[in-house]
């Protein structure tokens, strides 16, 4: 018999995880098209895309700003802690993206000691090396 409570459950995962790596994205492109603007113009700038391209039902339409920019906020602490402050020289490939994504809501200070642990096994490890452990501890089972 067809369970459509966890068919839709797994279209929204889908639909949630696709969205993550849709902000990865972007926020890299507004690295490379915007790269004089403050972060906060980035910011705004992903947050604008998303809810431009989002179309949501009117009545949830005041709240998706805010949560766009949480999950921005969030995407840009995992890029900062996996790949440093100066993005405009990151080239990630799509995989390296995607497994971005999967651990942009790890806990923060969970994913700094991760993080800090490959890197103090390997004291050159490079962004493949911390995205790696980050998506071993966090990433999709």
């Amino acid at each position: 018999m067809f369970d459509i409570k966890n068919w839709l459950a797994s279209l929204a995962t889908g639909m949630v995880s696709s969205l993550k790596v849709w902000v990865v994205q972007q926020i890299l492109e507004a690295e490379q098209t915007i790269p004089g603007a403050t972060g906060t113009d980035k910011r705004a700038y992903v947050v604008q895309r998303l809810d431009d391209m989002v179309k949501l039902p009117w009545y949830i339409e005041p709240f998706d700003g805010p949560a766009f920019g949480v999950l921005v906020d969030l995407a840009c602490d995992k890029l900062n802690l996996l790949c440093g402050h100066d993005w405009a020289s990151v080239t990630l490939t799509p995989e390296q993206i995607t497994k971005v994504a999967a651990v942009v809501d790890a806990p923060k200070t969970d994913a700094e000691q991760t993080v800090a642990a490959a890197t103090a096994i390997n004291e050159s490890a490079s962004i493949d090396d911390r995205i790696e452990a980050l998506y071993k501890k966090y990433g999709i089972k």
